[in-house]
C-alpha cells in the first residue's frame, strides 16, 4: 500500500519544482510513497494562515519569498504557521543561506523545523524518508 504524504510547497521561483520533478519522483519509487505536493508561490497567503492545519502535513517553504519586496519571507511563514500547529513538520531552505543561518532565523525551541541549503534539499527530503520522520 503506497502511503500518502500531503506537501505544501511554498516557492516563489515556479520552475523550481519543474526542476526536481525526477528527484521527487525517485524518492516516490524508492521509499512507496505519493508526495501530494500543493504549490503555493504567493507568500502572502500565509499572512493570516488558517488554524486547521493537520499535524501530519509536511510544508517545504523556500526563504527568499520576497516577491520584489512584496509578501513575506519564509521564517515569517514558518511563524505563523508555529503559531498554529506547533508540531507540523517543516523543511526550510535557500539557495543564499546554509543550514545554520536559516536555524538562526528560527525560534530556538522549534524541533519539528529541518534547515537544508537548496542544493541538498532532495538529500535531506531522502533522509527524513529514510528516518521515518516523514
Amino acid at each position: 500500500m503506497i502511503r500518502v504524504i500531503d506537501i505544501i510547497w511554498v516557492e516563489d521561483k515556479i520552475e523550481y519544482l519543474p526542476s526536481v520533478e525526477d528527484e521527487i519522483n525517485e524518492l516516490e519509487k524508492e521509499f512507496k510513497v505519493k508526495l501530494s505536493i500543493t504549490e503555493k508561490n504567493d507568500s502572502n497567503e500565509f499572512s493570516n494562515i488558517a488554524s486547521n492545519i493537520p499535524s501530519e502535513l509536511l510544508f517545504c517553504v523556500d526563504y527568499n519569498l520576497k516577491n520584489e519586496g512584496h509578501g513575506i519571507d519564509g521564517d515569517q511563514v514558518i511563524q505563523n504557521i508555529r503559531s498554529v500547529n506547533p508540531n507540523c513538520k517543516i523543511v526550510f531552505y535557500s539557495a543564499k543561506l546554509n543550514q545554520t543561518e536559516l536555524r538562526e532565523l528560527l525560534a530556538n525551541e522549534d524541533n519539528f523545523t529541518y534547515c537544508v541549503y537548496r542544493p541538498n534539499l532532495m538529500s535531506k527530503l531522502r533522509e527524513l524518508l529514510e528516518e521515518g520522520i516523514i
